[in-house]
């Protein structure tokens, strides 16, 4: 989730387009009335582009700038457990965990499939369309899979793919082992299928939209037996390259094979794309995470966006890719160990170390005087932390770089410019069931893990926790001038990035998408025309100030 300077932040057709308006102008006022009607038109189709532009759906779990981040205005508090900026929800056939996305009048997700009793685990999915405005349901199609998981897994399940759509086509992907195209009548126009290798779930790469291809990530193996999905039945078949998970693009349109990367990225790994300056489109995807993934060499890698060729591998002792790759023109950021590195795009060499404990500041909540207090240090017989984040929380915005630590319920944010970390404690969840809120700050109500009718739908006890430390968790938005972190059970934390001191101050609101102990959710938001969308374990919701 690269958000870019501020500069940057208006994409590149809308600063042009603004510059030919003010030339048009320019044009009229020199030569006279005479053309003052032509140009007059012309101004208008301009700004008309400009606004197309600034409206863009949100087409892709990364949103339309493959950033998670986008210019506009969305209400910064909201509540469903009190109904409060809720303009509609809508009941979901059961668990899932995708982003739902925008194009056009419609939105797009997946679901595991209605259930009739408690149940741990699931296969084939349902591919759904509802209605932007009204959230009805227009159709749903069923997503045949190849691998058995555990539904609403704290570390992905077979709904984790967000779909794609480009405005003719929507695709959606089983991670299970298959993909689906239809129009938008929900027409099929093509499929594969495959058969994924190793128990681990491929839960973070989202699939990527460019160039009129979808891109994502799947074995290279063809024709492996289903055994191949279990650990126990993978581990026989080595660690090759036969069997590496690259990304893979296949044209939206006929379901060909575009290109294969030809460096590869681990299942922990999402992989970003960004269109330099210069015009080029790269992807930078990284290996190596728990459990010990084959692709080799652990590290990053930096490819071509429009052919997969490798620009650059680059080694790195104790790089984990469960986080997100995020990168600017010049740099990529990386948390490895308890440090953050910052490497050249250009070489990936590293550039600059932070040490994310010894030179950090922290904001603390004191219970006993119901304030905030700043510390240089954390009591380390308390502070256990091993590990630098929460997975895949991490958030790249002009010069600062965003994440939620392991431990401790501390939202963290790197300074590049003036080379500091800051911590900022957060309550983990708000209570609004009674007249008067609670906030909770050590411990949160346990999920009761139910769907929307009732029946139990996970298998990992981990899924009932409070969602920070060892759980790949949804991916930040930001809006304008706030970021969007969500929690897994439902809190979500509106933040206004770009204020100059990290404190309580920063803090926006602590909006939710739920009751306590029964909202659960392991998904991105996302934005468009001024309205947020969310998905939880039972529904589907449309946040929007229209209705505060």
């Amino acid at each position: 989730m690269t958000i870019n300077g501020s500069e940057d932040r208006f994409p590149r057709n809308w600063r042009i387009l603004s510059i030919l308006q003010v030339m048009l102008v320019s044009i009229s006022v020199v030569m006279g009335a005479a053309l003052n009607q032509l140009l007059l038109l012309l101004i208008l189709l301009v700004g008309a582009a400009s606004s197309v532009r600034a409206l863009a759906d949100w087409p892709q779990a990364a949103g339309p700038n493959h950033d998670y981040g986008v210019q506009g205005r969305g209400p910064t508090y909201f509540s469903a457990t009190l109904d409060t900026c809720i303009k509609w929800r809508t009941s979901l056939p059961n668990t899932g965990e995708s982003t739902p996305i925008v194009s056009g009048d419609r939105i797009f997700l997946t679901s595991h499939q209605t259930i009739r009793a408690d149940a741990e685990s699931g296969c084939e999915i349902y591919g759904l369309c509802f209605d932007a405005s009204t959230g009805k349901e227009l159709w749903r199609r069923e997503l045949p899979a190849t691998r058995v998981t555990d539904m609403a897994s704290g570390f992905s399940d077979n709904t984790a793919a967000s779909p794609v759509a480009d405005g003719k086509y929507v695709c959606f992907v089983n991670v299970g082992g298959s993909i689906q195209t239809f129009d938008y009548a929900g027409n099929l126009i093509w499929q594969k299928t495959w058969v994924p290798f190793g128990r681990h779930h491929a839960r973070q790469q989202e699939p990527i939209l460019h160039n009129g291809n979808v891109i994502f990530l799947r074995t290279v193996a063809e024709g492996l037996s289903t055994e191949a999905t279990t650990k126990e039945g993978a581990k026989h078949l080595g660690r090759g390259e036969e069997v590496w998970t690259r990304l893979h693009a296949y044209n939206l349109a006929t379901g060909e094979v575009e290109w294969i990367a030809e460096s590869a990225s681990s299942v922990h790994s999402l992989s970003m794309l960004r269109k330099k300056n210069n015009g080029a489109s790269v992807i930078l995807t990284g290996r190596g995470g728990g459990h010990q993934p084959p692709e080799e060499p652990y590290g990053l890698s930096l490819i071509s966006g429009d052919n997969g060729k490798t620009i650059w591998d680059s080694a790195i002792a104790g790089y984990n890719a469960h986080q997100n790759a995020v990168f600017s023109d010049s740099f990529a950021e990386a948390f490895i160990g308890l440090e953050h590195h910052t490497f050249d795009l250009e070489s990936g060499l590293s550039r600059q170390v932070l040490d994310l404990v010894e030179n950090a500041t922290y904001r603390l909540y004191e219970p006993n005087r119901d304030q905030y207090i700043s510390v240089d240090s954390i009591d380390k017989s308390t502070n256990k932390r091993s590990r630098p984040i929460t997975y895949h929380t991490n958030c790249l915005i002009d010069k600062y770089h965003y994440f939620r630590a392991h431990e401790n319920h501390l939202i963290g944010r790197v300074d590049l410019a003036r080379r500091k970390v800051e911590y900022l404690q957060v309550p983990v969840q708000v209570d609004r069931r009674e007249t008067k809120e609670k906030l909770h700050w050590d411990r949160a109500i346990a999920n009761d893990g139910r769907n929307r009718d009732g029946f139990i739908a996970y298998q990992d006890k981990r899924a009932t926790l409070d969602g920070w430390g060892h759980v790949s968790a949804a991916s930040p938005i930001v809006v304008g001038d706030y970021l969007y972190m969500p929690t897994m059970v439902g809190t979500i934390y509106v933040l206004r990035w770009n204020a100059d001191q990290f404190t309580e101050e920063s803090i926006v609101s602590i909006s939710d998408l739920g009751p306590p102990g029964s909202t659960w959710s392991l998904s991105s938001l996302s934005y468009d025309k001024g309205r947020l969308y969310a998905r939880t374990m039972k529904e589907l919701i449309c946040i929007s100030d229209e209705v505060r």
